[in-house]
């Protein structure tokens, strides 16, 4: 037995477009609206009869309408298609992340525009989370390896530009291996919690914070007036540090060592001040740890 389609097949055409959870609209070649579905109406919170037979600058403000217009103007120019993303509000409030579609088309010897507005909140939200990831380190929030990379790729652009100042901090926990062999991992874990929000508190909003892995610190200064600036950070995240804490109920102190490299004193490059920084470093384990130190530079 053959199937045979609806008897109004434009009906149910219409009962489809409306149930479609895409909010689709037409307008014509000067930008009026000539349809829409019931999605778009709840997306722009208007009725399609408050909505067909008018054009954006009926309907928006001037200043968004003039947007609208434009970008309608550009595609019936070209005659093609285009895709984008933003970053919109719905009529309830709601902020969406969508992926507008929208393409001319001829009907009865005219051109018109037809639009879908597909929702992308769970993709975007994904792909945030997964920079998130990239750029942060999951336990403590410090930046990541990668991101301190591209921040002190940065910081030496600007220094370079404004001929100014900036310093590299290599911090490394002393004696880091002993918490966790003597408390397990999930303590060494609270204690690299507290080290981090002790560092980041002696620190400008403006400084980055990495923690490129294990107990390794690294900070970034960012145009700085002078070195003694660094200096007396240096020696406030050695007192904050060497303050007690308590790991499952005993009281365990910490302490570090820290090495410091000047942008442009110990080299103009990511590699060069990392490296001069960690020098620096281990000059203050062989001294006797708990110090800060910075290379001395050949004459």
């Amino acid at each position: 037995m053959e199937h045979q389609p609806p008897a109004d097949t434009s009906a149910m055409i219409q009962a489809i477009i409306n149930a479609l959870p895409v909010p689709i609209f037409v307008k014509d070649s000067k930008g009026i609206y000539v349809y829409c579905n019931i999605p778009f109406e709840n997306y722009v919170g208007k009725k399609a009869s408050e909505l067909v037979g008018y054009s954006v600058h009926d309907l928006w403000e001037p200043e968004l309408a003039k947007i609208y217009h434009e970008a309608d103007k550009r595609l019936f120019d070209s005659g093609g298609e285009e895709q984008y993303e933003a970053r919109v509000k719905y009529a309830d409030g709601s902020i969406h992340d969508v992926m507008f579609h929208k393409a001319v088309f001829p009907f009865l010897n005219k051109d018109y525009m037809a639009g879908a507005i597909l929702d992308i909140s769970a993709r975007k939200a994904a792909e945030r989370k997964l920079e998130q990831v990239a750029l942060f380190d999951t336990l403590t929030g410090a930046a990541s390896r990668y991101h301190l990379y591209t921040a002190l790729n940065d910081a030496c652009k600007k220094a370079a530009s404004l001929d100014c100042l900036i310093a590299v901090m290599s911090i490394d926990l002393d004696g880091f291996k002993d918490v966790n062999d003597t408390f397990g991992h999930m303590a060494g874990d609270e204690a690299l919690l507290i080290a981090a929000d002790r560092i980041r508190d002696s620190i400008r909003d403006s400084d980055t914070l990495a923690r490129p892995g294990g107990d390794e610190f690294v900070i970034v200064f960012d145009e700085l007036d002078n070195k003694d600036t660094v200096f007396s950070v240096a020696k406030r995240i050695l007192q904050k540090l060497s303050d007690k804490i308590l790991l499952q109920g005993k009281s365990v102190k910490l302490s570090a060592s820290i090495g410091i490299a000047f942008y442009p004193d110990h080299g103009t490059s990511q590699k060069d001040l990392l490296k001069y920084a960690d020098l620096a470093l281990y000059k203050s384990k062989r001294a006797g740890k708990g110090c800060f130190s910075s290379m001395n530079l050949p004459a």
